[in-house]
């Protein structure tokens, strides 16, 4: 099974608490915060990309990221982080760095991530999702119960 690209419409109903902040929330200036990318895949492409740079001998990146769930999830969250913290003053992008980017980045793109499988010579090898057994019935109870 092959990660798809999120819908927009999918992709915006998980951002709810991104909503709240970034178009309710007033910045310092009392104005409404505004999401700098319309979504992740244009922060991947204009912001992520040219500031994180690594050995592609030493690195895994699949240009077609979005194939692979984790990462796709992954980096929606990396995004959503990243139009928070750049809102929390001068040292809120170093804490966005060391926190968040660069502890997620180095999985995503190490030996043993989500992009182990990739072969830059063939760019159909992602991973095929492992197999579930379903648990006993009452082990996992749902939320409202």
């Amino acid at each position: 099974m092959s990660a798809q690209p999120h819908a927009e419409e999918e992709f915006v109903d998980d951002l709810t608490s991104v909503d709240d902040w970034a178009a309710g929330e007033p910045d310092e200036a009392g104005e409404e915060r505004q999401l700098v990318f319309a979504n992740a895949e244009q922060w991947v492409q204009q912001w992520l990309l040219p500031h994180y740079r690594r050995n592609p001998k030493a690195r895994r990146w699949d240009p077609q990221w979005w194939r692979y769930e984790e990462v796709s999830t992954l980096l929606e969250g990396l995004w959503q982080s990243w139009e928070y913290f750049r809102h929390e003053g001068p040292t809120g992008i170093v804490v966005f760095f060391r926190d968040y980017l660069w502890p997620v980045m180095d999985v995503i793109t190490s030996d043993e991530g989500p992009l182990w499988a990739f072969d830059p010579v063939r760019h159909d090898q992602v991973p095929p999702m492992w197999e579930a057994a379903d648990a006993p019935v009452g082990l996992f109870p749902d939320a409202d119960e």
